[in-house]
């Protein structure tokens, strides 16, 4: 991301005080502050030299405006969406003191994930700065693809074409992971959509995907054994294949 091209200096000078008494001037060191403000493609800068007073003031003028400019204002993201938003971090225990809170992650993580448990293994993974995609998308040839706009009944744009949609993917070098989290509250499975799952899972194989699917119960009792399993994919993949 790029910063604000600002920077502030504390600087210390000396300045020779007149004496109007007839004894011989003074020096007097001064505390005093530079604002640099630079041009994005630095063809140009000014700088503002001023004292602990103006600096304050500015200071309290940025975090008066920051205090009041909306959650809306500050992500960029629409009226509805703030205010669910102010509610998960007044009502939600997983938003409550979350690091990411007024982030673009913040929003990945209300809006784009299916369940707490994706919420969950989302956060977990994101402190570990293990790198992945949420809610990826392949085809039949093990491509991404667009599921905008898809569905069963359109023929032109048909959810068919679809082989699954991962939780979280994770690609690095030659591993190709797809990982899961299937809670028997937010994804019932039933033994068909077991069955469907396992033929998912074979499919993915063959096109060289490793599976990880882990179930509600380890997801909230075992996060830290789970992302260890992930990180170990990750790093020692011909390990995990023996």
């Amino acid at each position: 991301m790029r910063g604000i091209p600002i920077r502030i200096e504390k600087i210390k000078s000396k300045h020779k005080v007149h004496s109007y008494t007839g004894t011989n001037d003074s020096v007097e060191e001064r505390t005093e502050f530079l604002i640099s403000i630079f041009e994005n493609n630095n063809s140009w800068n000014r700088t503002i030299k001023c004292g602990l007073e103006e600096l304050t003031k500015l200071r309290d003028e940025v975090s008066e405006l920051i205090e009041f400019t909306t959650t809306a204002e500050k992500l960029n993201i629409t009226r509805d969406k703030a205010i669910t938003l102010d509610k998960h971090y007044a009502e939600d225990e997983l938003c409550k003191k979350c690091e990411y809170q007024l982030t673009k992650d913040c929003v990945t993580c209300i809006f784009r994930l299916q369940s707490p448990l994706e919420r969950k293994l989302f956060l977990a993974l994101k402190k570990k700065y293990v790198r992945f995609e949420t809610q990826h998308s392949l085809n039949w040839k093990g491509e991404w693809i667009s599921i905008e706009g898809k569905s069963y009944d359109n023929p032109k744009n048909n959810f068919k074409e679809v082989l699954t949609v991962a939780d979280f993917y994770i690609e690095k070098g030659n591993v190709r992971l797809c990982v899961y989290t299937d809670g028997h509250t937010y994804h019932e499975r039933t033994e068909e959509q077991a069955q469907r799952d396992k033929r998912i899972d074979r499919k993915l194989q063959e096109l060289g995907f490793q599976v990880l699917r882990y179930t509600g119960k380890e997801v909230n009792e075992n996060i830290n054994v789970i992302v260890a399993e992930i990180k170990s994919w990750i790093d020692n993949p011909t390990f995990n294949d023996a």
